[in-house]
Parts: C-alpha cells; sequence; structure tokens
C-alpha cells in the first residue's frame, strides 16, 4: 500500500491521490464527491491532512511538495507561505490546477 495512508476511519482518496476539477472520487460526483471540503484525517506519518480545492495553479515540486495557504471556511488552497504542502513531484507529476482538489498535509507534527 503506498503511503502515507489513513490511520482514521473515514471515505475519500487516499492521502497521496488529486481529483482533477471536473472529475468525482469513486462515487461519480463532481459537485459534492466525499470527502467534502475541510474535512481533516491523519496520516500514518503523523501528519495531519486536509481536504482542499485549489483556487488557481500549484506547481509540482519536490519533496516536501509546494507550500500552500489555506482559506477558511472556503478550504481553498492556493501557492503561499500557510505551513501546509500540495502532495509533492514523486505523486503529482504536473501542476495542478483551479478546481483540482487534494490532500494537504501540515508541515509540522
Amino acid at each position: 500500500m503506498p503511503s502515507p495512508f489513513r490511520t482514521n476511519p473515514s471515505l475519500g482518496p487516499n492521502l497521496w491521490q488529486v481529483v482533477r476539477s471536473g472529475q468525482g472520487w469513486y462515487d461519480g460526483r463532481a459537485n459534492g464527491p466525499s470527502p467534502q471540503l475541510g474535512d481533516w484525517s491523519v496520516g500514518n506519518d503523523g501528519h495531519d491532512y486536509v481536504w482542499v480545492q485549489a483556487t488557481g495553479a500549484i506547481a509540482a515540486a519536490a519533496a516536501p511538495g509546494t507550500q500552500v495557504t489555506i482559506t477558511e471556511p472556503a478550504m481553498t488552497a492556493a501557492a503561499g507561505t500557510g505551513g501546509f504542502y500540495a502532495p509533492n513531484n514523486t505523486v503529482m507529476t504536473t501542476a495542478l490546477a483551479a478546481g483540482d482538489r487534494f490532500w494537504a498535509r501540515r508541515g509540522t507534527l
């Protein structure tokens, strides 16, 4: 099983997966898939993850990934210095685009 993986029971894409704009997860609905924006999960690596949506392009980068700032309550993410990271380029080989959804990883434990 690829790592990281969730240690708490919850539905949705694996912590390393990206759902591209207009696509749904397994339930097939692009406008309301599970998980919902703002859902939290804990990975086996000890990091917290939050499900967010990109507001614009976020470049692919080497580990730990591109740092993002999350805006509440919309739970949107944009490149910035907010202490969370988009998936690194071993997972996301192309940039994220506006509307893409992903698990943002908290940088500190």
